[in-house]
């Protein structure tokens, strides 16, 4: 059995991340999203996967290229030359499909849920498509979807308000479907499986769910993104072998659940922690630097990030090479792009997001 992973999207919730790094490759652990989902698939027996690849197709292929650990497993890419939705995404990648049932997941969904417990449901039944469905504290971020007791879907709720809430089960981004949805999904153009093919599929009554208590998370948001690197490094999901740690300097105060990938520079008083109210843990890339009296909490510092004597970074992404100066504070899930100066003494707060290259000056914002 093959998977079809949708990976061609921008990822523009995460920008300016997402810019130079496709949302599949933003690492959880110092390690790129996608080793994860190929974990994911390759536990469940699956045996090949097809990439349907739209932005920033080639440090991805570049990435699969370099693995050494998918003997056994075939990985085929299905590139657009524009976009066309998760269901052209799949009637993209059609060529190489094998013609027997698939596993579909989007490319930004981090889980533990046992796959193969999935497929044998929806074998077991006469579904074209089973959808997987998980439960949410806060229903009214996502699309519910309405179930009955035989766990056909009889209602898809698109993003309801509060008072339109009549469960808390969301599409999870996982689907089993039979070969002969393709033939449903017109060719050449964008076509949405939530939008099109599945009100289609549950009209008939071929349309059957899945629910998973397992851990799922969507990463595609900064504070989603930092949440999933906290559950990482705490162990809720994915694997933890072979990972490298780190002894600082003793004036460092350095929290047991932060994580630094080698080779980077801590100077001496500084403080590098995780930060409970986001549910955010520390992680420093490949060459990073982190200057004497800083603090680092809850944040993500992506390769070659520094961060400045004396500067506060609190519940933030910084890019790749970003830089924080002297005594300037980021914070309140904000975002620096690859290779952005902020400068001396200023504060980024509120989700605020610098753009790749761009220099922070303190009359460059406003509040």
């Amino acid at each position: 059995m093959q998977a079809v992973v949708l990976v061609g999207g921008q990822g523009t919730r995460l920008r300016p991340v997402t810019y130079d790094i496709p949302k599949a490759l933003v690492p959880l652990r110092n390690r790129p999203f996608m080793g994860y989902m190929l974990d994911f698939l390759r536990g469940a027996g699956l045996d090949g996967a097809v990439l349907s690849l739209g932005y920033l197709p080639d440090p991805i292929q570049a990435y699969l290229g370099d693995k050494q650990d998918l003997v056994g497993f075939s990985v085929d890419y299905a590139v657009e030359d524009r976009a066309l939705g998760t269901a052209g995404g799949i009637k993209n990648a059609e060529k190489y499909l094998t013609g027997d049932t698939m596993v579909v997941v989007n490319g930004d969904v981090l889980t533990g849920m046992d796959l193969s417990r999935a497929i044998e449901v929806h074998k077991a039944s006469d579904a074209l498509a089973t959808i997987v469905l998980t439960s949410v504290e806060d229903p009214t971020a996502y699309g519910l979807v309405e179930v009955d007791h035989e766990m056909l879907v009889h209602r898809f709720i698109e993003k309801p308000a509060a008072d339109e809430v009549t469960t808390n089960l969301v599409n999870a981004g996982v689907y089993v479907i039979e070969s002969e949805v393709l033939a449903m999904i017109p060719a050449g153009r964008e076509v949405s499986i939530e939008r099109e093919i599945f009100p289609e599929l549950q009209e008939s009554g071929r349309l059957r769910a899945h629910i998973t208590s397992s851990y799922w998370r969507d990463i595609g948001t900064p504070r989603s993104y930092l949440a999933a690197s906290h559950d990482v490094l705490s162990g809720a999901v994915g694997a933890h072998e072979g990972f490298e740690y780190l002894q600082v300097d003793p004036s460092v105060e350095c929290g047991k659940n932060v994580r630094l990938l080698p080779p980077v520079s801590i100077a001496e008083g500084c403080k590098i922690s995780d930060l409970a109210t986001i549910g955010g843990r520390s992680s420093l890339g490949k060459g990073c630097v982190v200057g004497e009296g800083a603090v680092v909490e809850g944040s993500i510092l992506l390769d070659g990030a520094e961060v400045e004597a004396g500067a506060v970074v609190r519940g933030s992404v910084i890019g790749p090479r970003a830089r924080v100066g002297n005594n300037s504070i980021v914070r309140g899930l904000s975002v620096l792009g690859a290779g952005c100066v902020v400068g001396e003494g200023n504060v980024l707060d509120q989700g605020i997001r610098v753009n790749p290259g761009v220099v922070v000056s303190p009359r460059s914002l406003s509040f």
